[in-house]
């Protein structure tokens, strides 16, 4: 039985955070939703792989997977505001999944996280691994960073400093940051129900401004931030060699980074001129991404 229910595309934050400072709540759309319980679908337990569909009066369509959600809930409400009347078909699922939709023609526009063909980059994730600043560690491999979130590191003599063990701080599972650093640095088991390798002993917190604040008050602690969110109190670690900055997330040198992409019929040129567009720069630096410049 359908209900008409007002719905906040921002409801989101129950699933998902992302940004500097900020929660989904942040940035709203609303619209009159006819909703049936139908429509609200998981796959599984886990956010990266739920499907979830929100059915709004149609102009055209749009999918996208949920660890670029944040950016597509963003660029629908700014481009609806700035187109007057327009509205979009909304929904999650996994990349595999928007992709055949977009071939076979069932949607016109997807985005998500990652190099695909055919593709136009709008704005780039990277993440910062975040060391008390005293932390004498200026920088670490990608296959050391991967030890110490799997658990197979734990303690810092093992990596050339004092005999401690490493505590660590992640955000929440829904939360993008968690969600592209598991994937970069393939911190899944394989098959069935993805879970995740970091130990259950982590200290979990609510976003990355927690984080780092929690990292900057443990001289024993290293945790994920948001590299392009300012970190005044806490020092981000090279990768590889790489420092975390911009550049090098645009250039692809810096291992925990990727783009946020969109692949669009050419009806939609406007959606992408709009992505790129000084307006949705600003916003997109608002949401913790480095825009395409």
């Amino acid at each position: 039985m359908k209900k008409v229910l007002t719905a906040i595309i921002a409801l989101i934050a129950l699933f998902i955070t992302y940004g500097c400072g900020a929660t989904e709540a942040s940035v709203e759309t609303t619209a009159e939703v006819p909703l049936s319980m139908e429509a609200l679908t998981f796959a599984s337990e886990e956010p990266s792989i739920m499907h979830m569909e929100i059915l709004i009066n149609l102009d055209f369509g749009m999918y996208g997977e949920i660890v670029a959600l944040p950016y597509m809930s963003a660029l629908t409400d700014a481009y609806m505001d700035e187109y007057e009347g327009s509205s979009i078909d909304f929904a999650v699922v996994s990349k595999d999944e928007a992709l055949e939709l977009f071939r076979s023609g069932q949607t016109q526009a997807i985005v998500l996280a990652g190099e695909t063909d055919g593709c136009m980059s709008v704005a780039y994730q990277c993440i910062g691994i975040a060391v008390h600043p005293d932390n004498p560690i200026i920088g670490l491999e990608s296959s050391q960073i991967f030890d110490i979130f799997s658990g197979a590191t734990d303690n810092w003599k093992d990596l050339g400093y004092e005999d401690a063990p490493i505590t660590l701080y992640v955000t929440e599972r829904s939360s993008a940051s968690r969600q592209a650093f598991e994937e970069m640095l393939s911190l899944r088991s394989s098959g069935g129900i993805t879970k995740s390798l970091i130990p259950a002993e982590a200290v979990v917190l609510p976003d990355e401004d927690a984080a780092a604040e929690a990292i900057a008050g443990d001289l024993y602690g290293i945790g994920v931030v948001w590299a392009s969110c300012p970190q005044e109190n806490v020092t981000l670690l090279t990768i590889d060699a790489v420092d975390p900055t911009e550049n090098n997330a645009a250039d692809g040198t810096y291992a925990l980074s990727r783009p946020i992409v969109i692949v669009a019929t050419s009806e939609l040129e406007s959606l992408v001129e709009f992505a790129r567009s000084p307006k949705m720069e600003y916003i997109t630096r608002s949401l913790g991404l480095w825009p395409i410049k």
